[in-house]
This record gives C-alpha cells, sequence and structure tokens, in this order.
C-alpha cells in the first residue's frame, strides 16, 4: 500500500499541485455498486445501458469523487487531512478501461483557520470528466 505524503500546513503554497492516475476497471464499477448500494442498471447491466445515450455501462460519479478523496488524502495535502466539502460536477462520462489523471491545485489558503481549497479536475485524456473543488484543513 502506497503511504500518504505528508506536507505540514506551513509546506503549502497556493499553486502547489499533485496528480496521480487510474485506469477505471469493471471490478472498480461492481465493487462500488456493493459498497455504495447503487446497483443502478446504467453501471452494471450491458444491455441497459446499451438502449442508453452512452451504449454501455457507465462508472458511478461518486466513484469520481472517490478518487478526489484519494487526491486529498493521499497525494495533496495528505495525512494530515481532513475533508470538509466537496463540489463535483460531471461533465462526460466515465467508461470501464477509461485511463483518467485525477488533478488538485491550491487555490486558496487560510493560515487563521488552517484550510486549503483545491481545484480538483479529473481527466480522460483531453477530456475533463468531472471537475470540482476540495476543502480540507490540516491538522
Amino acid at each position: 500500500m502506497e503511504a500518504a505524503r505528508d506536507f505540514a500546513f506551513e509546506d503549502i503554497s497556493v499553486g502547489e499541485k499533485a496528480s496521480f492516475e487510474r485506469v477505471i476497471t469493471e471490478r472498480d464499477i461492481a465493487s462500488f455498486a456493493e459498497l455504495s448500494g447503487d446497483f443502478n442498471p446504467l453501471h452494471l447491466d450491458p444491455a441497459y445501458a446499451a438502449q442508453t445515450k452512452f451504449g454501455k455501462p457507465i462508472a458511478h460519479g461518486m466513484l469520481l469523487g472517490a478518487l478526489c478523496s484519494a487526491l486529498v488524502g493521499m497525494h495533496l495535502p495528505g495525512k494530515r487531512c481532513l475533508y470538509l466539502a466537496q463540489t463535483l460536477a460531471f461533465k462526460n462520462p466515465v467508461f470501464a478501461g477509461d485511463a483518467l489523471t485525477v488533478s488538485g491545485t491550491v487555490t486558496a489558503k487560510s493560515e487563521s483557520t488552517r484550510i486549503l481549497t483545491i481545484a480538483i479536475a479529473i481527466s480522460k485524456g483531453e477530456a475533463i470528466a468531472a471537475e470540482g473543488e476540495a476543502k480540507v484543513q490540516l491538522i
């Protein structure tokens, strides 16, 4: 298992960046369905999904949200992170087999509250799959 980065609040500046890559698998989608209880056929039933505008099953949007959690909890800022809030807008579908890049950039830093605002983008190639903003506090 990979160790979480361990940034101290004082070592993080506005503009600090981090990213990681992840290929979404059918197993990821099935495991997320099991964990969340969301067995919507759009995610799991190829025959059903074939009748939709997507043509095949898509990953759960909140599976992408979990990748945001991995970004802040493991990469930026890492182990001292307490997640406070997250916005997320879904721009393009993600399918099993898609290679994603999850990127974050610190856009604001409050010395008094030790809160960071991090812009997050999840891309597949040139297309944005999801984007949003996390607020985290360093403890």
